[in-house]
């Protein structure tokens, strides 16, 4: 034992010199473990180092809000949205039927759902994106109630012309209504662009999403539109056109849902009112935000509410003076607030109440946001109870019948070019017979005639 101590204590070469030829051994066997434990503890910090960096960011702390929200997201336009709603600390889960759009999404894994069915994707089809909703109705009921069981509000968001979101929305509304809290909705309506499959679609989608407004089971059916968002965003890349468009269409929500909950040193939209507005319009809601620069003179608000109010909604042709409730938000920085008139504010208020001929309740709030740099006001708007947008979706509507019509008819000309006649179908049945006799009277035909003579013995 005490050779085995001062052994522990001397140079390593020193020990290899001087112990035994089976000490030596013993040595060699702890040194070689003594790496893979250390060869072990490098994997697994790499290991750890690779996770971290495919991990979403964790939530630090949730700012404080006036409403729970929980949101869920259904196809890959949907999944976008929730990944957004969640960067900003709510609480957001996504389903999909295509593995590698789900991938992607910078959600917790276990947070995420595939609905693994056929080929993967729904390649347009509401059938399948129904079908596979279907078949995982009770995994996506899990998921929901794992992940957002406690909020006051869900948010479903989808796009319409999808199959996987929109083909999913009857299973998902379904199971979201048995929670007992209301249900929202966010849908997208196409872009320009897009083709008369996706149109086609969105027409179908948003017929079942308004009979289930009328019938109260959705609370609040919020439409934005893509055609409309790439006219306020013309400038921006095709690579973050997605990325902003979405951010575009989570942000007002938010600041309505953020600032309502803090105090206002002049006037605040408090909790409550913003409950009323967002669950309580028993129509469509369509919101929007301006940036008003030239804000010195006491009318300038006002004006350039009167100006801006539609071209900064994110959808436009709706009749604004069905409007149930409206909300209206003023944000600036003090250095700001400090240069405007203090009818500045009522004036923008007056103007947006006469565009919405007076409607059952107007809410307001006016807020000091020193995080806001630009020299600007920053006025958010939301209008809740709406119809239709009448226009726009008869617009959809022609655009789906006539690239649809279209389709059909290559289908069509497809199917002539596919026919290959082997003669003119003119010939008549005679003509046919005498074109064979003729050709056995031949010599070519006199001696195919005898080459195939049976000669087998009788």
């Amino acid at each position: 034992m005490g050779t085995t101590r001062k052994s522990e204590t001397e140079p390593k070469e020193n020990i290899v010199d001087d112990i035994t030829e089976g000490a030596d051994i013993e040595v060699e066997e702890k040194s070689e473990k003594e790496n893979d434990e250390t060869l072990a503890a490098l994997k697994a910090k790499m290991a750890a180092k690779q996770k971290e960096k495919q991990m979403p960011p964790e939530i630090v702390e949730e700012p404080t809000r006036s409403i729970r929200l929980g949101v869920i997201g259904s196809g890959q336009a949907g999944s976008r949205l929730a990944e957004c709603f969640y960067s900003l600390g709510y609480p957001s889960v996504a389903i999909n039927t295509a593995k590698q759009d789900l991938q992607h999404i910078q959600l917790p894994d276990a947070n995420k759902l595939l609905l693994d069915y056929g080929l993967g994707g729904a390649a347009k089809e509401l059938d399948i994106g129904h079908a596979a909703a279907e078949t995982y109705r009770d995994a996506i009921n899990q998921l929901v109630m794992q992940k957002l069981n406690d909020a006051q509000v869900v948010l479903f968001c989808t796009s319409l012309g999808g199959g996987s979101g929109a083909g999913s929305t009857e299973i998902v509304i379904d199971i979201l209504a048995e929670l007992g809290t209301p249900v929202a909705v966010i849908t997208v309506l196409p872009q320009s662009s897009d083709d008369a499959q996706t149109k086609a679609n969105a027409v179908k989608t948003l017929s079942k999403l308004t009979h289930m407004a009328q019938n109260r089971k959705i609370d609040n059916l919020i439409v934005v539109d893509n055609a409309k968002i790439e006219a306020i965003y013309s400038d921006v890349g095709p690579l973050q056109f997605f990325p902003v468009s979405n951010r575009a269409i989570v942000d007002p929500i938010d600041k309505f849902n953020t600032l309502s909950a803090q105090a206002s040193a002049v006037k605040g939209l408090d909790p409550t009112e913003f409950g009323k507005l967002f669950t309580d319009g028993q129509g469509l809601t369509v919101y929007g935000k301006m940036i008003v620069e030239n804000y010195q003179d006491e009318t300038a608000i006002a004006e350039a509410v009167i100006e801006d109010l539609n071209g900064s909604l994110l959808a436009s042709g709706f009749n604004l003076k069905q409007a149930r409730y409206v909300g209206a938000i003023f944000s600036a920085n003090q250095k700001v607030w400090d240069k405007i008139p203090n009818a500045s504010v009522n004036y923008a208020v007056s103007m947006i109440n006469d565009a919405c001929g007076n409607p059952l309740g107007v809410f307001k709030g006016i807020y000091a946001d020193d995080s806001i740099t630009d020299d600007a006001v920053h006025v958010y708007s939301m209008f809740s109870g709406l119809g239709l947008p009448d226009a726009r979706i008869d617009q959809l509507k022609t655009e789906a019948k006539e690239r649809m019509a279209l389709a059909e008819r290559k289908d069509e000309e497809r199917k002539l070019t596919l026919k290959v006649d082997a003669e003119d179908e003119t010939v008549s049945a005679a003509q046919a017979v005498m074109k064979k006799i003729d050709a056995k009277k031949s010599s070519f035909g006199k001696l195919h005639g005898k080459a195939i003579l049976d000669r087998r013995k009788k």
